[in-house]
């Protein structure tokens, strides 16, 4: 009885906890996503103040691309909410049922224990004394039923307590119910609104397509933002190498502790022999170096990915297409330009699901002017892979991913629906079309 009281208090304490802390989580998340809000009705409001002073304008692209990266932000954590919310359901669900149990449980112990009363204790208390041989036997039986008067007391507090437990549990379950009702019709309205604000960016890319100084300026953008992909690689490069250095300074730094540590180990060793048994020396043997390669391989700052120059010409395509715009200088006969493309572009259907063409991390998520939304991944080997004119992302920063899985889906730019895909080897860019598999 004792342990069935303080499981139940530890449960319902433990209840509470859970209970306040959830509702501390919810506000914060609230709070998070109302800031999000907040940054969507602003760039709204810029982006109507805009398009009523300027009909044709490059920035109004990137405006667009802002507010859906937000949004598409929105859902995602709103989604990630859907899931908790699901899992605590569950637990919740589960919770109530061993408590309805449990409850169920103590009702039939009792009703069992009124029973056996009624069959074989029908005698009354003060009969039962009254009819004692002895003062000891009256004593006896009156401790006898003053303990089972205070055990069926207990019995009854607990019970009563029980269903409190199972009646707080129904209503804690009723409400995780409703929020999750209530933000599944939160995201339904911010979807909507992504497809809207979508369908207005592509209506708006669409205009600008024909327009001939538009489309030159889209490609002095695309110009700096190559440059800023090779600033980007270049800073991965100097990270990494930090990091590495980084890590091999703690390694030496753990050995010399080893080292010192197995000194003083020889040192106390040798003293106790030498105590003991002064007329043998021992000599300890040193501990052995490991070799290069092993010592290398502690500062490998990716998983051990399969070998990307192994892969050379058998690569997947990130995307069902084919290449409109191929590696190195290319001249547009309309606008009477020359530019240099340090990738290749494959025409493929907005919203085509775009895939890693090797394992590796995720290193960088970000967007860029004339890009749009950029994925970089690190590959074995020092090799890199960019992904642009994305849609929408579906990775994140530090994320491993495995050769095909979806890590985007794919969009447009002012010369079409498509996927750019750039190859680095270290600062070296690579012609993909030497990778890719042919078709």
């Amino acid at each position: 009885m004792v342990k069935l009281k303080v499981i139940f208090f530890i449960s319902v304490f433990g209840l509470s906890f859970l209970f306040a802390q959830r509702t501390s989580d919810i506000q914060s998340k609230k709070q998070e996503l109302n800031k999000i809000r907040q940054e969507i009705e602003q760039l709204d409001k810029k982006l109507k103040e805009t398009l009523s002073k300027e009909k044709q304008n490059l920035e109004i692209i990137d405006e667009y691309d802002k507010q859906l990266k937000l949004l598409n932000s929105l859902i995602k954590k709103l989604e990630e909410e859907e899931n908790k919310l699901n899992n605590e359901i569950k637990i919740r669900e589960n919770d109530l049922r061993i408590a309805e149990k449990e409850l169920s449980e103590l009702r039939n112990e009792y009703e069992k224990s009124i029973v056996n009363l009624y069959k074989y204790g029908r005698i009354n208390p003060l009969e039962l004394l009254l009819t004692s041989k002895s003062v000891n036997q009256a004593l006896l039986r009156y401790k006898y039923l003053e303990k089972f008067t205070e055990d069926r007391k207990h019995r009854i507090e607990l019970i009563n307590r029980k269903a409190l437990q199972v009646q707080t549990e129904r209503e804690n379950l009723l409400t995780i119910l409703n929020e999750k009702e209530k933000l599944k019709q939160e995201k339904t309205v911010e979807e909507n609104q992504l497809k809207d604000k979508l369908t207005e960016k592509r209506n708006y890319v669409g205009l600008l397509r024909k327009n001939k100084e538009a489309l030159v300026r889209d490609l002095e953008r695309k110009k700096e933002s190559a440059k800023k992909i090779a600033e980007i690689i270049d800073q991965l490069i100097e990270k990494q190498r930090k990091e590495e250095i980084a890590a091999r300074q703690r390694e030496i730094e753990r050995r010399k502790q080893q080292q010192k540590i197995a000194e003083q180990k020889r040192t106390q060793s040798k003293s106790n022999v030498d105590q003991k048994q002064p007329e043998f020396s021992i000599k300890q043997k040193d501990e052995q170096p490991i070799s290069q390669s092993e010592y290398d391989d502690m500062f490998e700052q990716i998983p051990q990915f399969t070998s990307f120059s192994r892969m050379k010409g058998n690569l997947p395509w990130p995307v069902n297409g084919r290449i409109v715009n191929r590696f190195g200088e290319q001249r547009n006969p309309y606008l009477n330009t020359v530019t240099l493309n340090f990738g290749i572009d494959i025409a493929t259907p907005f919203g085509s699901p775009v895939r890693a063409i090797a394992d590796g991390r995720v290193s960088i998520v970000h967007w860029l002017p004339g890009y749009g939304n950029i994925v970089i991944i690190t590959h074995s080997e020092g090799y890199r892979t960019v992904y642009a004119y994305l849609s929408e992302v579906n990775v994140s920063e530090g994320q491993i991913v495995k050769r095909g899985d979806v890590i985007a889906t794919s969009g447009e730019s002012l010369s079409g629906e498509m996927v750019h895909l750039e190859i680095w080897k270290e600062r070296e860019k690579q012609n993909p079309e030497h990778w890719l598999a042919n078709r």
